[in-house]
Parts: C-alpha cells; sequence; structure tokens
C-alpha cells in the first residue's frame, strides 16, 4: 500500500504566519512602492534593494515577525527609523540641504538601529509570552 504524496501539508498554516507572510509581501511592496515614486522610478528602487539586500531582507523578515507576535506597533516605529534617509530625498526641495546629508550619509547605520530594534522587540515579546 502506498502513501499518496503532499497530501497533508509539511507545515500547518495558522493566522499568525499569514499574517507575517503577508507583512513581509506588503513591506517590500511599501519598499518598492516609495522608492519608485520618490527616487524616480523602479531602476532606483531596485538599485537601492540589490545595494542593501543584506539589510532590506532582514528588517524585512523581523518586522514579518514582529507582527505575527502582535507587536506591530513597535515594528512600525523601527520601520519608521529604517526609511527616514529616504525623506532626504525631498529635504532638499524645503532647502533643507544639512539634514538631508544627514541622512544620507547615516543610512547604513539607520537600517542596522532598525534591524536592532526589531530583534530586540522580537525577543521582547517572545519573552513575555513565554
Amino acid at each position: 500500500m502506498s502513501l499518496p504524496l503532499f497530501t497533508t501539508p509539511l507545515v500547518k498554516s495558522s493566522p499568525a504566519c499569514r499574517q507575517a507572510g503577508l507583512a513581509f509581501v506588503g513591506m517590500l511592496t511599501f519598499y518598492f512602492v516609495t522608492l519608485s515614486l520618490l527616487g524616480g522610478g523602479f531602476a532606483f528602487a531596485w538599485s537601492q534593494f540589490t545595494r542593501y539586500w543584506f539589510l532590506i531582507l532582514p528588517i524585512t523578515f523581523t518586522f514579518a515577525l514582529n507582527v505575527s507576535l502582535m507587536t506591530g506597533t513597535t515594528s512600525a516605529i523601527s520601520m519608521g527609523a529604517c526609511c527616514a534617509h529616504h525623506v532626504a530625498e525631498f529635504l532638499p526641495f524645503l532647502g533643507l540641504f544639512s539634514a538631508a546629508s544627514f541622512l544620507v550619509r547615516y543610512q547604513i547605520q539607520f537600517m542596522i538601529l532598525t534591524l536592532a530594534l526589531n530583534v530586540f522587540f522580537l525577543l521582547k515579546s517572545r519573552l513575555h509570552y513565554a
């Protein structure tokens, strides 16, 4: 007697998993749409992604995990820190060149801070629910 293949899923789907998946896809979509609109097209968004993928993907992944653990507010705050350097694209139009250069100069540091905040809130929520 042979067992049919793929009759039971390897991993049970749960609302938290769906939320995490939607948050991951949603955050990447938000990233690409925002950068495409603010940066002058999809080519700019893709170049930024290929340049900083090693930070963007972990940030997005930890954001999705935080959302699945019901700490979306803290995740949103840390994502705000991550995306703050993109405000620099508008600041020159407002005459704020110094602020723009500061945000661009410390882009990687903002992203590392975001990742650290996401991991911190993941650990904090994990200890809270444990």
